[in-house]
């Protein structure tokens, strides 16, 4: 399969990348300090030194971004060399330190910077593509035909094109609309049209394809099954392109399950009960500190700034829902005036419904601070989607249906929203939109660095706040 060519390349590469940057590595210290190998002892420290750079450049093949556009595979090998070569160097450094080498040479390691970085770049680009030209030429040529229809193949071909390197050649498109459509396939394809699906056994028998790969999945069970009989008979392999999220119109996701296989429509890290002990564990820990040490101080600090300015009630409830809709009541601090008659109005600057230091409390979001009550009494979470009025929601949902998707999980005191800077008054469908979509994108990729990322913004967020803040 395609992934056993790619894997293989890329198991092989890492070989001769670890052979590549092992020989620069001595055959540059053995340009710059040819007197080190007469001292034994030196060459074992430099050993260590070797080991601990592979260890650093194996560590930076990590990185999920995936380059696009005009010559990505480069930009790729570019960035991943740059990568590679600060931890490849921060692990010697780190080690040159930590036994406290003071006869190691400097001028050596800085020099070998660049050198290493050429290696590096020369082994990311090029090594890949000399293996697999060497690898899958001749009888290991794959030789490829789409079944779909002409717009698929059109936006298929950029991966084609990525393939080349693993042996793929493109012989032509099978077109799959059955003839009483009445449709003439167009002429302006980057390859030519073998003939209609219902011709598979014909072509199949007539030309030299070595693999089918079918983008159309309309053609149905039955005429799938046909084609696996075809191809196994004709030993073709084949593929069928995963094209589940246009099926669904929705991103999905795959797993089994005691022996089941299912499609789901996401990820969701906290359905795990060791994720949401995690998660419940650092609320405590930020929760109780904060309830039992800075509320009673800034409670006191509030009461005497309404005293003066707007004498009433120290604490604002409202009703919001939780988790999977569950109502409760919400605390905050009173920063809006007593006589207040339309809670359900957003606040906007320089709102006359708020006192002066109401004003400044909101802006530094200390009149969020009573929430951790809410916390420890586990209707909300340090981080989470924010939660809104009823009549805020019902008008959300008519703009994008997902909005209740955010209830799978316990609304926050903060959130991916919030720190991305989609906060404060709400101006257009658009604003609600992105805010939806951060709190989904939060429920589907939570980690616990994630959210001690989400913590330490929303702090920095709190000394300096943003414009949207008031």
């Amino acid at each position: 399969m395609l992934n056993n060519r790619s894997i293989g390349i890329r198991s092989l590469s890492l070989v001769v990348l670890m052979g590549l940057v092992t020989a620069s590595f001595w055959g540059w210290l053995f340009i710059w300090e040819q007197s080190l190998f007469v001292d034994q002892q030196l060459l074992k420290r430099y050993l260590l030194y070797n080991e601990f750079l592979l260890i650093g450049i194996l560590v930076g093949l990590g990185g999920k971004r995936r380059e696009s556009g005009p010559h990505s595979e480069f930009v790729g090998a570019v960035r991943r060399s740059g990568r590679q070569s600060l931890l490849g160097l921060f692990a010697v450094f780190f080690v040159v330190f930590a036994v406290q080498d003071t006869g190691a040479s400097r001028s050596f390691f800085f020099s070998y910077i660049p050198w290493l970085y050429i290696t590096l770049l020369f082994a990311n680009f090029m090594v890949p593509k000399c293996l697999a030209a060497i690898a899958f030429s001749g009888e290991r040529e794959e030789r490829v035909a789409l079944v779909g229809t002409p717009g698929q193949a059109r936006e298929f071909q950029p991966w084609l094109e990525r393939k080349n390197s693993l042996g793929l050649r493109t012989l032509g498109l099978i077109y799959s609309q059955p003839l009483s459509a009445g449709l003439q396939p167009p002429t302006d394809l980057p390859f030519p049209i073998l003939g209609r699906v219902e011709a598979i056994d014909q072509i199949l028998k007539t030309t030299t394809i070595s693999q089918l790969i079918v983008l159309d999945w309309t053609l149905g069970p039955a005429p799938l099954q046909n084609l696996t009989q075809l191809c196994e008979a004709a030993a073709v392999r084949l593929l069928v392109l995963h094209d589940l999220n246009n099926y669904f119109n929705h991103a999905t996701t795959m797993f089994e399950d005691d022996g089941m296989r299912f499609v789901g429509l996401r990820e969701e890290p906290l359905e795990s009960p060791t994720s949401r002990f995690l998660k419940r564990i650092t609320d405590l820990a930020i929760a109780v500190p904060v309830v039992i040490l800075v509320l009673p101080g800034t409670t006191a600090l509030v009461w005497l700034l309404q005293r003066l300015q707007s004498p009433g009630p120290i604490f604002h409830k409202q009703a919001r829902n939780g988790m999977l809709g569950r109502p409760f009541q919400m605390y905050k601090y009173r920063t809006m005036r007593p006589d207040n008659s339309n809670q359900a109005r957003q606040a906007t600057k320089d709102d006359s419904r708020i006192y002066p230091a109401g004003r400044w409390m909101r802006k530094l979001s200390m009149d969020e601070l009573p929430q951790f009550i809410n916390v420890l009494r586990g209707d909300m979470s340090v981080v989470g989607p924010r939660p809104h009025l009823e009549t805020h929601e019902e008008l959300w949902v008519r703009v994008m249906g997902r909005y209740v998707i955010r209830r799978f999980i316990r609304p926050g005191i903060t959130g991916w929203a919030q720190i991305n800077g989609f906060r404060g008054e709400i101006h257009s469908e658009a604003d609600i939109r992105q805010r939806v979509e951060a709190d989904i994108h939060y429920l589907e990729n939570w980690s616990f660095s994630l959210d001690c990322v989400i913590i330490v913004k929303t702090i920095k967020h709190c000394l300096f706040p943003p414009r949207s803040a008031y």
